[in-house]
């Protein structure tokens, strides 16, 4: 097991999780200034909210796919990831999923079911739905984000509704694989869950409907960067 901790943004020291109660603290955002009743904090109680943590990088994800034209969702993920303010950590990631799924989809000219282009519109509406998810909801709700941001992509490419059967279902199954693969025995790691998500959505593409799109899995580049990496134990190590 990993014994290295989540650090601090502003202070650099370990992070807290609290579990009980009375290990909630309420706690001022550093940037917003809004209290929250918080259960992730540092030892000096140092506190980020998910809306000031996430902001940057939900306008950079929506600045990169509104102009790209990257057919690749690794090497669109990656580009993005690598970009100075999104950070190695956080719900941004939950966010980046269904947005770069999306957008390489609409950038190969691949039709939706009902024989419509996915447009610009779908891609903002996956990063509207997926900014909705806190972070730390994999270990906290038992449902990494990234992975249901990759049923969110399915979601809006089929035109799911709660009330339309097939399509809702394909939705749901499309977040349940991607869960049973991100459920590795290994600690969490954001660009892990991204990757494991992409591979997983383009099987069920290519599986479902018959969409083959082309892509080349490289290296992950974060690995000398993220003191966490699990190293040898990731598949894209």
């Amino acid at each position: 097991m990993n014994d290295k901790k989540d650090i601090c943004e502003i202070c650099g020291k370990d992070l807290v999780y609290a579990l009980t109660p009375k290990e909630y603290k309420d706690l001022t955002c550093e940037f917003c200034g809004k209290i929250f009743n918080a259960n992730t904090f540092c030892e000096d109680f140092h506190y980020i909210c998910d809306s000031c943590h996430q902001s940057k990088a939900i306008e950079i994800i929506e600045n990169v796919t509104e102009t790209t034209e990257i057919k690749d969702p690794f090497i669109l993920a990656e580009k993005i990831m690598r970009h100075p303010k999104f950070k190695m950590y956080g719900p941004e990631h939950h966010v980046l999923t269904p947005a770069v799924i999306l957008t390489t989809m609409k950038n190969n000219n691949i039709k939706k079911p009902n024989g419509e282009l996915i447009t610009l519109f779908d891609i903002k509406e996956g990063i509207r739905r997926a900014s909705k998810l806190p972070g730390g909801w994999c270990g906290f709700y038992g449902t990494c984000g990234a992975g249901m941001g990759s049923g969110i992509a399915i979601s809006i490419f089929t035109g799911a509704t709660p009330a339309t059967a097939r399509e809702r279902t394909l939705a749901n199954q499309m977040t349940s694989i991607s869960l049973s693969k991100i459920a590795d025995n290994l600690e969490h790691c954001c660009k892990r869950s991204v990757k494991i998500s992409i591979c997983e959505t383009l099987n069920f593409l290519e599986e479902k409907f018959d969409i083959k799109m082309n892509y080349q899995s490289k290296s992950c580049y974060f690995s000398n960067s993220n003191p966490k990496c699990e190293k040898e134990n990731c598949l894209f190590y």
